[in-house]
């Protein structure tokens, strides 16, 4: 794995003197190529996937489509397996309350996860008669 060539590929990281950014919980740094994408979006495709017939919404959910595609072939899982959320803390609570547990089962975690992965399980615990 060449570091340096990952590593220009974030343009944050190409400064005379980069950070050394350990804030991810809150923001990830996006590479180049991300960036370029969600322009992309923001120039050519601004509409809603899934929701409207009108000829930009419509190539919205075709680039949606052909990404849940490369997704599931990357990953060796099936499109419908594969759910696109804003952010961690959505995926999390959505895995939460889509999650069977019989009642009086156990939910393995620690005290130190972040409060995105904490919060939904201890809930979900309380509320189902778990032991988390």
């Amino acid at each position: 794995m060449d570091v340096g060539r990952i590593r220009e590929d974030f343009p944050l990281l190409q400064r005379e003197s980069p950070p050394v950014y350990l804030d991810s919980a809150c923001m990830a740094l996006k590479p180049r190529q991300v960036l370029e994408a969600v322009e992309e979006y923001y120039l050519e495709y601004p509409g809603c996937h899934g929701r409207s017939l009108h000829s930009i919404a419509t190539k919205v959910t075709e680039k949606v489509s052909e990404t849940r595609e490369k997704v599931a072939k990357m990953l060796g899982a099936e499109e419908g397996e594969i759910l696109f959320t804003r952010n961690s803390t959505e995926g999390l609570n959505l895995l939460a309350w889509s999650l069977r547990v019989e009642r009086g089962g156990t939910i393995l975690g620690t005290d130190k996860e972040h409060n995105s992965n904490l919060v939904p399980w201890l809930y979900k615990a309380e509320r189902e008669g778990l032991t988390y």
